[in-house]
């Protein structure tokens, strides 16, 4: 089978995190795709009647690397990183057609516990995650079974501060100046 381009990849990624969001919670969580991904959001999901939400960048690995690690990258402009807690990354392992371990990380864990290197001259930083499937390392915290990526998803989004959740009653108001 040839091998998927790292666009391909991340695409899976979000359709997996989309179909595992809902089935896990009986529907409770939506998710939502982003038409531009100028800022490396792939997904947003919701509660059903709550305005909370999470933005998600989401990545697919489909094998191991050398030493038995899954390794993804996220490459960002250095002012650029997100850095608030309702962004969450989430990684995926998929083997034999079948997603095996997840990872759902909010960016501040994410940003303290990956390493960080120049990337394209020096103009941005990649971050390079490395986890194990199984065992114990920095990301252990945050890994998860797929029966759980939904509940795990609702819990993060339930334990956000209050500053990153609309006001309730809160309304939009437009008008001309």
């Amino acid at each position: 089978m040839p091998k998927l381009s790292d666009v391909q990849a991340g695409r899976i990624g979000e359709y997996l995190l989309s179909v595992y969001a809902m089935l896990t919670t009986g529907g409770t969580l939506v998710p939502f795709s982003v038409v531009a991904d100028d800022d490396h959001r792939d997904l947003v999901v919701v509660a059903k009647g709550k305005s909370a939400f999470a933005s998600l960048q989401a990545k697919a690995c489909f094998e191991l690397g050398a030493s038995g690690f899954v390794q993804s990258n996220a490459t960002y402009f250095p002012n650029s990183i997100p850095s608030e807690s309702s962004w969450i990354y989430v990684v995926v392992l998929v083997l034999e057609l079948a997603p095996v371990v997840w990872w759902l990380v909010p960016a501040p864990d994410f940003n303290r516990l990956t390493s960080h290197a120049p990337a394209r001259a020096g103009r941005k930083v990649e971050l390079h995650f490395r986890a194990h499937p199984q065992g114990n390392d920095a990301f252990a915290p945050f890994r998860t079974e797929t029966k759980d990526v939904g509940p795990r998803l609702l819990e993060i989004i339930d334990s956000l501060p209050p500053g990153t959740k609309p006001l309730r009653g809160a309304r939009l108001l437009i008008r001309r100046a």
